[in-house]
C-alpha cells in the first residue's frame, strides 16, 4: 500500500492537496515585530517567536508595547512552550 498516498475517503472532501494544519502570522507589539504559527481558523496561536529585541522600559514605546504584548499573551493557550 502507499503509505503516504491520499486514501478514497479523504479524496471525497479535499479537492487537490491537503492544507497544512498551520501557517505563520506576523505579529506587533508596539515598535516590536514578530511571527508565530496559528491554525488556519485563528483559534490555536503559538507562542511569538521576535525579531528584534525588547524596547528599553524608558522609551516612549514601551507602554504600547508592553499592554499590546499582554494581549497577545492571553491569546496563546495550547500551543505554548513547545519550542527549543
Amino acid at each position: 500500500p502507499d503509505w503516504y498516498g491520499l486514501d478514497d475517503e479523504f479524496d471525497e472532501y479535499h479537492v487537490g492537496d491537503p492544507s497544512p494544519p498551520l501557517h505563520v502570522r506576523l505579529v506587533a507589539a508596539g515598535s516590536r515585530v514578530g511571527y508565530r504559527w496559528e491554525t488556519f481558523d485563528g483559534d490555536h496561536p503559538c507562542k511569538v517567536n521576535w525579531l528584534d529585541p525588547e524596547p528599553h522600559r524608558e522609551s516612549s514605546d514601551y507602554e504600547k508595547y508592553f499592554e499590546e504584548l499582554h494581549k497577545i499573551e492571553r491569546q496563546v493557550h495550547f500551543f505554548q512552550g513547545f519550542q527549543q
